[in-house]
């Protein structure tokens, strides 16, 4: 059985984040919904490489749909409705684990990710843990 090692699930909110995100360190987060049996199905991960925090109100976007997702897809947040997060001490530890879920969650295209996580930025010859892609 997979595992996203990941605090949660809560419910994607602007306040919901502010009140169990905390600390301003690096980290990883999935957004997903709750199905009728009650389990967290995975639609995208996610990481910010100095902010979780940060990175998940991004995620939310807004009135002038700035966020994440709109960036990405050119849309809401999909029909996702909670997250899941978890911290790093640093931003390759955030990376390698941006990575395995990634891979471990992106079986048959499933997920919302479009492309591979990339390397933090100015840290040089960082190989995927799982496929080995730069």
């Amino acid at each position: 059985m997979r595992s996203l090692d990941m605090d949660g699930p809560f419910p994607l909110t602007r306040a919901e984040i502010e009140r169990v995100v905390q600390d301003a360190l690096p980290g990883n987060f999935a957004l997903g919904r709750m199905t009728k049996d009650k389990r967290f199905q995975v639609r995208f991960v996610g990481r910010d490489d100095t902010d979780v925090r940060e990175g998940l109100l991004s995620s939310l976007g807004g009135a002038d749909q700035t966020g994440l997702f709109k960036r990405m897809f050119g849309g809401g947040s999909d029909d996702s409705n909670c997250f899941k997060f978890s911290y790093s001490q640093e931003p390759v530890a955030a990376y390698q684990k941006h990575c395995r879920t990634y891979h471990g969650f992106n079986k048959n295209g499933s997920l919302k990710n479009r492309e591979h996580p990339k390397p933090p930025p100015g840290v040089a010859g960082l190989k995927c843990p799982v496929c080995g892609e730069k």
